[in-house]
């Protein structure tokens, strides 16, 4: 599930085209026209977090899905990545024809066309695809091409958000091509190298990287709101050895007021950050 809440951030967001604006991180992924289509969102649909929203919510559907990302992160023992809200939500489906990975064999040259639309660098590429394969593996009934097991794990950790996925792409352990289409690339090696080597540096990066690819929206997002994240207590083989640790992104709680005038806290529940609680009403 933690891996389907990444793949979910990619594929509402992948949309983003930053000539027009137009696309993004807008919840159209939770539309039965994108969520249904099985070539470009195949297997996502039952995970996405905009299912665990509590009625009485303060934030947007698209807000939850950001959210959700953010607590897989954490609490699978990743860097601390700034949640803001205000993103708008859609309930029209947006054109995914050729914005999304339909094909584990696309070329690097496709790849970084995609990123490039979305104006998101090649080292946010790397860093994005390559390092949330940290997480998860791939599914014999969502990707039959790639791999006839019910599960191949991207790497030795795959319930462990870390560095290991790219000292496995330098020995050239890919479940997925474009991992290894990397490492071949002259201005990306280095970068796979420095991260195999320093975790905390890949950290860094990621929750750049990741904070970007979580604001692309047409809409005008607030300051970065605090939240309360706690780490997974039995974290395998993580090298921080943070395991059970709480997390507290920066920022102020975000307080809105409902209709009948109570005050409402964003607050994600601890746990796997596979359920989140959305609103604390106080």
């Amino acid at each position: 599930m933690a891996a389907l809440w990444l793949r979910a951030i990619f594929h509402d967001a992948g949309t983003f085209d930053a000539t027009d604006k137009s696309g993004g991180l807008d919840a159209s992924l939770a539309t039965a026209n994108e969520t249904n289509n099985a070539e470009a969102n195949g297997g996502i649909g039952p995970s996405l977090a905009t299912r665990f929203i509590p009625a009485r919510n303060p934030i947007t559907p698209a807000d939850m899905i950001a959210l959700g990302g953010i607590v897989t992160v954490a609490t699978c023992g990743g860097p601390q990545v700034d949640f803001r809200t205000g993103r708008a939500s859609t309930t029209v489906p947006n054109d995914v024809m050729g914005k999304l990975p339909h094909d584990a064999f696309q070329p690097l040259s496709v790849i970084k066309a995609g990123f490039l639309r979305m104006g998101l660098t090649a080292l946010d590429m790397l860093v994005l695809t390559t390092g949330s394969h940290t997480l998860g593996g791939a599914h014999a009934g969502i990707s039959p091409k790639i791999t006839n097991a019910a599960f191949l794990p991207f790497d030795s950790t795959p319930g462990v958000f870390d560095n290991d996925i790219f000292k496995q792409v330098l020995a050239g352990n890919c479940v997925i091509p474009i991992d290894c289409a990397f490492a071949k690339d002259p201005e990306l090696l280095p970068y796979i190298k420095q991260y195999a080597n320093d975790q905390a540096l890949f950290f860094q990066q990621y929750a750049i990287s990741f904070e970007k690819m979580l604001n692309l929206s047409p809409s005008n997002l607030s300051d970065p709101v605090s939240i309360f994240i706690k780490r997974h207590a039995d974290l395998k083989n993580n090298n921080n050895n943070n395991s059970g640790q709480t997390v507290v992104t920066s920022g102020a709680p975000q307080v809105s007021k409902t209709s009948d005038g109570r005050e409402t806290r964003v607050a994600p529940a601890v746990g796997l950050g596979l359920l989140i609680a959305a609103a604390l009403w106080i």
